[in-house]
């Protein structure tokens, strides 16, 4: 029985495709990121929470607190980041915060970049306030989870559990 051209390809592409789906080791785990802010006076902060690789460069956004895009350009690190990576952020925004208040969010992790260099950065941003690029810093550590790590600015501290 003789295949045609296109029936050929089409199972030589499936084929690869399920190779790829088999092979493919890469998966991410949920984790909670807990952010609590400072009390402060005014409009509620926004926040980005991204992955900094071993060699302190941005990797990828994990959330966005605060979904209204024309406030991004406030966070001036994250938002160089996010303008030349061209991530799509829509499902991982979620609402601002205000002073006192915390998010909890979930984020997807991959488990290999725990204990190998990487660190949780959040970058807050308050509307006619300060920006803060570096808010809290903290690295991505199975000996770090659970531990309250105190910010800067408007982040009274964060923390994780993987």
């Amino acid at each position: 029985m003789s295949l045609s051209l296109s029936s050929q390809i089409r199972l030589t592409f499936l084929a690869g495709v399920s190779a790829l789906a088999l092979t493919s080791s890469a998966h991410a785990d949920e984790a909670v990121v807990l952010v609590q802010l400072n009390e402060y006076n005014g409009p509620e902060a926004y926040f980005h929470l991204y992955l900094v690789n071993p060699e302190g460069k941005f990797d990828s956004t994990l959330w966005v607190s605060g979904p209204e895009k024309i406030w991004w350009p406030d966070s001036k690190r994250w938002y160089g980041y996010f303008n030349r990576a061209r991530e799509n952020v829509d499902a991982i925004t979620g609402a601002s915060t205000a002073a006192g208040a915390r998010s909890v969010m979930r984020v997807e992790i991959d488990p290999e970049l725990v204990d190998a260099g990487y660190t949780l950065r959040v970058e807050t941003s308050v509307e006619n306030a300060n920006n803060v690029q570096a808010d809290v810093e903290v690295e991505l550590t199975n000996g770090n989870q659970r531990v309250k790590t105190p910010g800067t600015g408007y982040v009274r501290y964060i923390r994780y559990k993987l």
